[in-house]
């Protein structure tokens, strides 16, 4: 069945309107009155709606039902993924989205190599979350400096990978958190200056195993890894 982002002021009185790029969606896979499709919102609630209307600029329907099913993760996971190049970088969003990132906050270091495309990577995660049937599309800022995103007020546990760490383990932090930001290094790696930095401003420092793993690998590792230890992976 296709599913459709559609924020909660389009669905009221029982109704959907759909606009924009989901409309395009919509119209590209031909669908006509009397089909049905699912639609979710940023609340968390899914609707089983029945088109009726189609036209140039919107599209509406009836809500048949409407759940609040129960598929995000316990743990607010942010990820902070050092800039990758294009291709690598658009696969970490994606993939992330799927496996249950919160939010992603891209950093710059020393040896990142990437470019900065927030509005692409948001268009990915949407699509990712609308494939994967999560109920909440993680949001995608705009890449900032390393040492700024250190220094914020993050909640919960926060984690920095380095392949430089050869004994700290996920396994040895706390089995229970609601939140938690991990940051993952670019191609090159991090700095140990910035690992140090981080270190200094309450981020946990850990490795992720004993052999080196590309970054866009690396970065999904530890997606898994968090979630499985502090959600429902596994």
């Amino acid at each position: 069945m296709l599913r459709l982002f559609v924020p909660s002021t389009q669905a009221a009185g029982g109704r959907v309107r759909i606009t924009g790029s989901e409309l395009r969606h919509l119209r590209t896979l031909r669908l006509r009155p009397g089909d049905v499709l699912a639609v979710f919102d940023e609340q968390g609630a899914e609707h089983e709606v029945r088109l009726e209307c189609l036209s140039g600029r919107e599209a509406s329907g009836s809500i048949v039902t409407t759940t609040r099913p129960a598929r995000e993760p316990r743990v607010a996971l942010v990820l902070a993924p050092a800039l990758l190049k294009a291709a690598k970088m658009d696969l970490v969003v994606e993939k992330a989205t799927e496996i249950g990132a919160a939010r992603i906050a891209p950093v710059r270091s020393r040896y990142t190599i990437g470019a900065g495309h927030p509005e692409r990577w948001q268009r990915i995660a949407l699509a990712a979350a609308k494939q994967s049937g999560r109920t909440a599309v993680p949001a995608v800022d705009p890449p900032v400096p390393l040492a700024d995103l250190v220094r914020q007020p993050w909640p919960g546990v926060r984690l920095i990978c380095w392949e430089g760490e050869r004994s700290a383990r996920l396994s040895t932090l706390p089995p229970r958190a609601e939140a938690a930001i991990v940051v993952v290094g670019p191609e090159g790696g991090f700095a140990k200056d910035e690992v140090d930095d981080a270190r200094a401003h309450g981020f946990t420092v850990v490795g992720l195993a004993p052999r080196i793993l590309r970054a866009e690998t690396a970065t999904l590792v530890a997606v898994t890894l968090c979630l499985h230890r502090w959600a429902d992976l596994g």
